[in-house]
């Protein structure tokens, strides 16, 4: 155990999945994780929010991160979850497919072309550790684009 004061701190890191993507945020990125909550849609309404739930004493948009990623929405399964994360003074709900582990990276770079599929700057950059690779989520790309296209 090192105890050195100028010692680096490690950030621990929630790691989910969507679809084949492994992705992740920073631990105190995140309020809580949950169960899937029953979600009521709304016809013709936006495709990245799934719907809409009570938490936390309010009802709010359920957002689906698969959508904001591009990829084609899917029935919830039973390890489906919501992450939900503080953001602009309120907490918005994100749907993944599953919540995998919390983990600690030792190298990060610039997203690879692999990762530009995606929203241009929807990752900070790629997380690697010994047994996988995570694009860490930028939540201000990410929920951004979904509030200007509201």
């Amino acid at each position: 155990m090192k105890t050195s004061m100028d010692e680096e701190v490690q950030i621990q890191y929630i790691n989910f999945s969507v679809g084949n993507q492994i992705c992740a945020l920073r631990i105190d990125e995140v309020h809580e994780i949950i169960k899937m909550l029953p979600v009521t849609t709304v016809p013709f309404g936006s495709p990245e929010i799934k719907g809409f739930t009570p938490l936390y004493g309010k009802v709010v948009s359920v957002v689906s991160v698969r959508v904001l990623l591009g990829l084609p929405d899917e029935e919830t399964t039973p390890s489906t979850r919501i992450i939900v994360v503080p953001y602009h003074d309120d907490y918005v709900p994100l749907v993944v497919d599953s919540v995998d582990s919390v983990v600690m990276y030792d190298r990060f770079e610039e997203p690879t072309e692999e990762y530009r599929r995606y929203t241009t700057g929807i990752f900070k950059e790629i997380a690697h550790n010994d047994d996988h690779e995570a694009g860490i989520l930028n939540l201000d790309v990410l929920l951004g684009n979904l509030t200007k296209s509201q």
